[in-house]
């Protein structure tokens, strides 16, 4: 089948795994305007469908500055993909809450055909499918690199964390096939790992359109110590000063500055930030919570929990010189409300 009449923009792609799954990669030759570039990319452990899905994904989302007015084709040898598009099975899926029929068997791989899908919102874009290793030129490209990104060394190969999040059933659950008439909730998206783009790679989460709410988060850790240490820092005798007190203020300062500190995080405007310091009841140490607010767009869990951790840090700065055995432990995320996700209670 010959390119349709007018296309200016092509985009060839092939993907695959090393024993599927496996380590695997894909490869991309995009031409147009009398140019042509490349671009591969490896991944620790995936399936040859995902790779030919994320190579036709990183193709289209490269060519997106170029303008959607582009007439564009995509070549592939994998009729997975092809047939996914051109055949519209990918747009009844996602309307069926990824329900490839009545019977309820579930299409794989959502994530990744929520996002082609997406990708080629609002362009001209044609699929054609093309015989692998059949002397295809761009096709042999592409197959060239996918074998080379497929054999990188693990350091330097990324990973695929929509498959090592669901392992190998890359399903997502979904309401009763009769209930999708009735609600609009089976066609949202399956979640991802929001700082991961489709390949690999981190990004900042744009929150611009995001509703403004309330937001609260409340995060726990511990600092286990000598009975020795406790009770100096009960009788106020460590040499640095109170303790407690600076504990709590270094918590303040330090939950504030978070955005500087968590290469992704957002600059949130908080509006308050308590940190509270007791003794455990068994006499080992401390507990350190902090609880943050704000009114914004995203969340303020990890303003809390960095609170948390630089008050735990701070204490053990302050008593070091009597105890270099203490240990901050157990941090985590006890509670958070506000937000598109809901509230979240830890068990």
């Amino acid at each position: 089948m010959s390119p349709a009449a007018g296309t200016d923009l092509f985009i060839y792609s092939d993907g695959g795994a090393i024993g599927n799954p496996g380590p695997g990669g894909f490869g991309i030759v995009v031409e147009t305007d009398g140019k042509s570039w490349r671009m591969s990319k490896g991944y620790r452990r995936t399936t040859n469908n995902r790779m030919e899905l994320m190579g036709v994904i990183a193709g289209l989302e490269s060519t997106a500055n170029l303008g959607k007015e582009r007439k564009t084709e995509v070549v592939s040898d994998s009729s997975y993909v092809v047939n996914g598009m051109s055949k519209g099975w990918a747009k009844r899926w996602r309307a069926n809450g990824w329900r490839r029929n009545k019977q309820g068997d579930m299409a794989l791989n959502p994530d990744l055909w929520g996002r082609l899908l997406d990708a080629v919102d609002g362009r001209d874009v044609a699929f054609r499918w093309v015989k692998g290793h059949a002397g295809h030129r761009q096709n042999e490209e592409c197959d060239a690199m996918v074998r080379e990104a497929s054999r990188l060394p693990k350091n330097e190969q990324l990973i695929d964390t929509g498959y090592e999040r669901k392992e190998s059933a890359l399903t997502v659950q979904a309401p009763s096939f009769e209930s999708l008439v009735e609600t609009d909730e089976a066609t949202k998206p399956q979640p991802e790992l929001t700082h991961i783009d489709s390949s690999g790679e981190a990004r900042m989460v744009d929150v611009g359109d995001k509703a403004i709410t309330e937001r609260v988060a409340t995060a726990r850790c511990e600092v286990a110590m000598s009975a020795k240490t406790l009770s100096l820092i009960r009788s106020g005798s460590v040499g640095k000063g109170d303790v407690i007190a600076t504990a709590k203020l270094a918590g303040v300062m330090g939950g504030k500055r978070t955005a500087e500190l968590i290469p992704m995080c957002h600059n949130i405007p908080i509006s308050q930030i308590e940190v509270d310091i007791e003794e455990l009841a068994d006499g080992t140490g401390l507990r350190i919570e902090a609880t943050t607010r704000a009114r914004w767009r995203t969340g303020v869990e990890m303003e809390a929990m960095t609170a948390a951790s630089i008050a735990a840090l701070t204490v053990y700065d302050m008593c070091k010189s009597a105890d270099r055995g203490i240990r901050v432990t157990n941090l985590r995320l006890l509670r958070k409300s506000g937000g598109k996700s809901g509230d979240y209670v830890a068990e």
